[in-house]
């Protein structure tokens, strides 16, 4: 469990330091793995506007760009191929720190000079695994105009550190953001806050979307609540977002998978969104997989089904594992206009037994296999 202390203040007023944290969480029994700065020791990156992009005369696989830094233009040698003219990116200057305490000097490729160097995430810090699929490849483009010249760390306020924690199987309340705020309320004598969870704009009644939701097997599942989203518009998540889920250890997808990652880092409850119009007959079943059933999840891989196993179904077959993973054919895409979100609590024996039966273990399965808080279903679909 990766904590952000910034995001843990959101929900609790503490100052202490953050060794003095760790240390009294680790006394009331919350096994602390590691403390992580969240600025991996970068020094001397700024943000960068590319001014000009031409080939190198002498490397078909490199490019010769002009980079404006605020004061200065800098001519870099790089060799991605996801940047354009007018582009925001980070910029390590000469004499520059990156994450692996790799230092940048002045140097020639191909016999042209290069001042710096354009910086991909993973230089500054950040893992493959969770670093976005369309950012991995290249240089890390930023998502508006910033000050040219402004130190990276501050524009994606990679200031303050990251606790990892080892939760015990017997804590599942403590797999969340809110899970740990509130032993550190309970360490510190705090006060807990809540996030506000009103609805804004709730209107039309869930059976004009909605022709039937039923558990038939209430053995395997105890609480379903279900929300109708219309009119959305998929994309990027806004770059806070995706920063908080990656300081989490989560790779940003869009922003209605982001958001059901969010709540869940935050309340320690899986949420799922389905594509509505691809739920067949509009109806929501859950129940024991039929015997020969198969489903393609959503890693692209065709999994055969037992009758132990619970699913979500629509009218004619399975669309999830329940509280492990989602179906391929009912994924959100692009041209997603309406969802369907989900939220449960799932027989933690079951989903353990299936997850292993099955070989995938993933973020939602880890925490409905230990417990999930059904109080807090409600309140996390909301």
């Amino acid at each position: 469990m990766l904590l952000p202390v910034k995001w843990l203040k959101e929900y609790v007023d503490i100052d202490e330091e953050v060794k003095t944290l760790s240390d009294k969480l680790n006394l009331s029994g919350s096994h602390v793995e590691s403390i992580i700065s969240l600025d991996r020791g970068i020094k001397k990156i700024v943000v960068g506007k590319i001014l000009n992009i031409e080939k190198h005369p002498n490397a078909d696989r490199l490019s010769i760009t002009k980079i404006d830094v605020g004061g200065e233009v800098l001519q870099i040698v790089t060799g991605a191929n996801n940047i354009k003219i007018g582009d925001y990116v980070p910029v390590a200057l000469i004499g520059a720190r990156l994450s692996k305490g790799v230092k940048i000097g002045k140097g020639k490729l191909r016999g042209v000079e290069s001042d710096g160097m354009l910086c991909s995430l993973k230089e500054l810090g950040f893992e493959d695994s969770i670093i976005p699929k369309a950012q991995r490849d290249g240089i890390f483009i930023l998502d508006k105009e910033y000050p040219l010249g402004e130190d990276i760390n501050k524009i994606l306020n990679l200031f303050g550190e990251v606790i990892e924690f080892e939760i015990t199987p017997n804590r599942p309340d403590c797999l969340s953001i809110i899970g740990m705020a509130r032993e550190v309320c309970a360490t510190f004598g705090k006060k807990l806050n809540y996030p506000p969870e009103e609805i804004n704009e709730e209107f039309d009644n869930i059976e004009n979307y909605i022709n039937n939701v039923k558990i038939v097997d209430n053995d395997l599942c105890s609480r379903y609540y279900g929300k109708v989203i219309k009119d959305v518009k998929i994309q990027s998540s806004p770059l806070w977002l995706q920063l908080r889920l990656m300081e989490a250890g989560v790779r940003p997808i869009n922003n209605i998978v982001d958001i059901t990652n969010y709540v869940m880092l935050e309340y320690g409850v899986p949420l799922h969104a389905f594509d509505l119009s691809k739920i067949a007959g509009r109806e929501i079943y859950i129940r024991r997989a039929v015997e020969g059933e198969k489903i393609t999840t959503l890693d692209g891989a065709e999994r055969n089904l037992e009758p132990s196993d619970l699913v979500i179904a629509d009218g004619k077959k399975p669309v999830a594992i329940a509280g492990i993973m989602g179906g391929f054919d009912t994924e959100i895409t692009e041209s997603t206009n309406t969802i369907f979100i989900e939220s449960a609590q799932f027989n933690k024996r079951n989903i353990r037994l299936t997850s292993k039966r099955l070989g995938l273990r993933t973020e939602a399965s880890s925490r409905f296999e230990r417990g999930v808080d059904p109080n807090l279903c409600e309140m996390a679909c909301r």
